[in-house]
């Protein structure tokens, strides 16, 4: 039986005029003519995409230990950005979405914050709460309450209505709150390697659905009721296996060097980027 699938229009400027970027996992991957925004369609509909999440973080032999080992770099980072944005008085409630095993929840109380989290899995849930991390199941939509910051790892790219995301966020942000994202940026990497027949299957589908180039997603973000929106490499992943580990670690130190030579202008197309804004008012 084929599978039911969903045709969707760009999801930042509503048009429904996009060119093929690649086919990967049977996903034909699309770029919108109009803004640029990178997406699968047609896709999953939507009641569909939640079940994919239940085993999302132990594919490919994956566990709590590999997965904190890989965001440790930027679970770091994000604390000492967050703590900036702190000063002397301010934000201290902080909510992370997708959570996973709760790494970073755990570090931000550890810090001081009175950080929670909210996942989709079962399974990360129940390993969060073995490590006193309070993190409820859920999905965004379900997220209520008003917080001082909110914390996106590689989160953005999963969810079916970026804009909408977005606008739920600033919902619960606090104003002046802070809102870390961490997204891939895979469609330059792929169209650098398609002519080596290496492209496979980096953009993940149907798993990750949007792939955001640096100046779409900060006019998302502008179109949500953010401000100070700042983009940069931000630091690396580091997986378990050894090549990709030194792929990133490279990649990572070149797209760094040459943002601070640029006078943090130059993003490197093809790494992943931190990107940060602060909620209007």
């Amino acid at each position: 039986m084929p599978r039911p699938e969903q045709h969707v229009p760009c999801n930042y400027c509503g048009i429904d005029d996009a060119s093929p970027v690649a086919c990967q996992n049977g996903y034909r991957i699309v770029r919108c003519r109009g803004c640029g925004l990178v997406y699968v369609d047609p896709r999953p509909p939507a009641e569909s995409l939640a079940g994919l999440y239940a085993d999302y973080h132990v594919r490919d032999g994956g566990d709590e230990a590999s997965w904190n080992r890989l965001m440790a770099g930027n679970f770091r980072e994000a604390a000492a950005l967050l703590r900036e944005a702190r000063g002397s008085g301010g934000p201290l409630r902080l909510l992370d979405v997708g959570c996973g095993y709760g790494g970073f929840v755990r570090m931000m109380r550890d810090n001081g914050w009175d950080a929670e989290g909210i996942d989709p899995s079962p399974a990360t849930v129940a390993s969060a709460a073995r490590i006193g991390a309070p993190v409820r199941l859920g999905t965004l939509d379900e997220a209520d309450g008003t917080y001082d910051a909110i914390t996106l790892f590689y989160v953005l790219e999963h969810l079916p209505d970026p804009s909408t995301a977005l606008g739920k966020l600033s919902g619960l942000l606090a104003p002046g709150g802070t809102l870390l994202i961490r997204v891939p940026h895979t469609a330059p990497i792929v169209a650098l390697l398609r002519p080596f027949g290496l492209d496979g299957t980096l953009f993940d589908p149907p798993y990750h659905l949007y792939d955001f180039p640096p100046p779409v997603l900060a006019g998302m973000l502008r179109k949500a009721g953010f401000a100070d929106v700042r983009t940069f490499p931000g630091a690396p992943t580091r997986p378990s296996r050894l090549l990709p580990r030194a792929v990133s670690r490279i990649a990572g130190s070149v797209a760094a060097g040459l943002f601070t030579l640029s006078g943090r202008r130059f993003l490197l197309p093809g790494v992943s980027k931190t990107t940060t804004a602060r909620k209007a008012g």
